[in-house]
C-alpha cells in the first residue's frame, strides 16, 4: 500500500499503522444510531528522512507513535460520525498537522455494514 514509489517522497520514509480496529458510533441508519460498530483504520505517514533520523536511537529524533494512535482513537470516539468521510477528513487533517508531515494515505472500513462483503471503507491521499 505505499507511495514510497512516489517519486515526491523519495526523501521520506513511512511511518504505518495496519488495522487499528476500534469500535466506533458511525453511521445513517437506526441500527447505526444506537450501537457501536467496528471500524478498521491504516496510516502511512510519510516524513522526511531529515527529519527522521536513527543515528541517536532517541524517540525525540523522529515521531512518536503512542501520540498517534492515542489521538486516532481519540477521535473516532469523540462523536458520532453519519459518514466514513467525515472521519476519515479529521484522521487526514491531524495526521497532516503533525511536524514534519509531508504526505499521509488514510484508509477506514466499516466491517459490519454488509453481510455479503468483508468491509466498506474509503480512502484519502493528502499533501501537506
Amino acid at each position: 500500500m505505499s507511495s514510497l514509489t512516489n517519486p515526491k517522497l523519495s526523501d521520506c520514509r513511512c511511518i504505518f499503522f495496519d488495522e487499528i480496529k476500534c469500535m466506533a458510533s458511525i453511521g445513517i441508519h437506526s441500527h447505526e444510531l444506537t450501537s457501536k460498530q467496528e471500524v478498521i483504520i491504516w496510516l502511512e505517514i510519510y516524513i522526511k528522512l531529515v527529519d527522521s533520523k536513527s543515528l541517536s536511537d532517541n524517540i525525540e529524533d523522529t515521531q512518536d507513535y503512542d501520540e498517534i494512535n492515542a489521538k486516532v482513537e481519540s477521535i473516532v470516539n469523540a462523536k458520532h460520525y453519519s459518514l466514513q468521510e467525515t472521519l476519515i477528513d479529521e484522521i487526514a487533517n491531524f495526521c497532516v498537522s503533525l511536524t514534519n508531515v509531508k504526505a499521509v494515505r488514510v484508509k477506514t472500513a466499516k466491517t459490519q455494514a454488509y453481510k455479503n462483503c468483508k468491509a466498506v471503507g474509503i480512502e484519502v491521499f493528502r499533501w501537506r
